[in-house]
């Protein structure tokens, strides 16, 4: 009797705890920067890792968008508390890594739970995103996330009425732009073009002009000349032909008024980041298109979107759990589902080339036109002033010439000297 009830005694410690809590799960942050459907589909994805396993849990976090959240992780890291995994945009890398943020993935990428990296998409890796400036490599601190380009979208229906053919250089875009350009008296109704005037389709810009950012070794700027070319572009079908529509606001603010002005018709062709795909093409009540961003002296294209990273200053667990739930999103099958519910690219060859990816392409060519334009894409260089002069130097003085308030000559003369500047700091 008292042997069956030592027995019952056990049974009944072994059952309240349970294998399950006698192990409880590694708990690991990250925090992301999407919002509307993205961020519906990130937290989808995290509830799947977390589901696929019972080793890590990962607590998903919305930050606001790329520079609230870059502006919250230099925060946390200066008190030792960021998360354990989160992403970051490309430019702003250099300067985190040689702050000592980022944990070196070269390790983990190699342990028994690597990761393929060679099946990376060319174009979309660390090491393809980024010119070294004669410099070997630096260690691999990023993996690719949501991977972007820009791309050009069309209404269709607007170009066949007008007899109109998708452009490809910048004197078809301007002539295409005039003739779907509509005017009812001094009033415009419908706009042929639409762009942010923004940094990164400025950086696309300058490198169909044939410029570039900075001297080969990186010491020097050296966009002032096309850079100028760029900027004035804009200016003149802004203020002369008055065939491109300025989109009010600063950063994604005049992403998504040119986004709605296309999607209400108000505008005929756009440029604006293939992450926005999805919603177009749920939200158009006509023909979409896309295509490649029309060149000058080339085509060109610069790659955008964020890269995956572990915080150095994590607890060794908590980056364990970080690493696993990183290489889990970008396998193949989640990385397949991502793109197609988003419109971000695919970031492994096997997924762009897997029969599920194929046949999605061929029954939606316009999700495809991004991977094909990765064959035009420029790096930026790498040096820690990158996000410095993205943000300090280029960006806040771009609509200042397309407002009238100096000439592109003068913002890209007074721009040059201010990111000589701050290269020089970093020698």
């Amino acid at each position: 009797m008292r042997r069956a009830l030592a027995l019952l005694l056990i049974a009944g410690v072994l059952g309240a705890a349970g294998p399950a809590a006698a192990q409880s799960p590694i708990v690991a942050q990250f925090w992301y920067s999407f919002g509307g459907t993205n961020r519906e589909v990130t937290e989808a994805h995290i509830k799947r890792f977390n589901e696929s396993q019972s080793k890590y849990k990962i607590e998903g976090t919305f930050q606001g968008d790329y520079f609230e959240a870059l502006a919250k992780i230099r925060a946390a890291a200066a008190t030792k508390t960021a998360p354990a995994a989160f992403h970051v945009i490309g430019e702003a890398i250099p300067q985190l890594a040689a702050s000592g943020l980022f944990e070196n993935l070269e390790p983990y990428a190699k342990g028994a739970n690597g990761a393929d990296l060679e099946d990376y998409l060319p174009g979309q890796t660390q090491h393809t995103y980024f010119d070294y400036l004669g410099k070997p490599p630096a260690p691999l601190v990023a993996l690719p996330f949501f991977r972007s380009t820009p791309i050009l979208y069309y209404n269709a229906d607007m170009l066949a009425a007008k007899g109109v053919k998708v452009p490809t250089t910048w004197d078809e875009l301007r002539d295409a732009a005039a003739k779907l350009t509509v005017r009812e008296g001094s009033e415009i109704k419908t706009y042929g073009f639409e762009v942010p005037v923004d940094w990164w389709f400025w950086y696309a810009l300058l490198h169909e002009a044939g410029g570039s950012l900075v001297t080969p070794d990186g010491k020097k700027a050296a966009f002032r000349e096309k850079g100028t070319e760029a900027l004035q572009f804009w200016v003149d079908l802004v203020n002369k032909d008055k065939t491109m529509k300025r989109p009010p606001g600063k950063d994604y603010n005049a992403w998504t008024v040119t986004n709605t002005d296309f999607i209400n018709g108000k505008v005929a062709m756009i440029y604006t980041s293939t992450a926005f795909l999805n919603y177009m093409t749920e939200n158009a009540k006509f023909k979409l298109g896309t295509a490649f961003l029309p060149g000058k002296v080339k085509q060109a294209v610069p790659t955008g979107g964020t890269f995956f990273v572990i915080a150095r200053d994590a607890p060794p667990a908590q980056k364990e759990a970080g690493w696993a739930f990183l290489k889990w999103m970008t396998e193949p099958a989640q990385t397949i589902s991502l793109s197609k519910a988003t419109g971000y690219m695919p970031i492994r060859t096997s997924a762009v080339n897997s029969p599920e990816m194929q046949a999605f392409y061929k029954q939606n060519p316009n999700y495809k036109t991004a991977i094909d334009q990765l064959r035009t894409a420029q790096r930026f260089p790498y040096t820690p002033a990158l996000i410095e002069i993205q943000r300090e130097v280029i960006q806040p003085n771009l609509e200042a010439a397309v407002l009238g308030i100096k000439t592109a000559a003068e913002i890209m003369q007074a721009a040059e000297a201010k990111a000589n500047e701050i290269l020089a700091k970093q020698q």
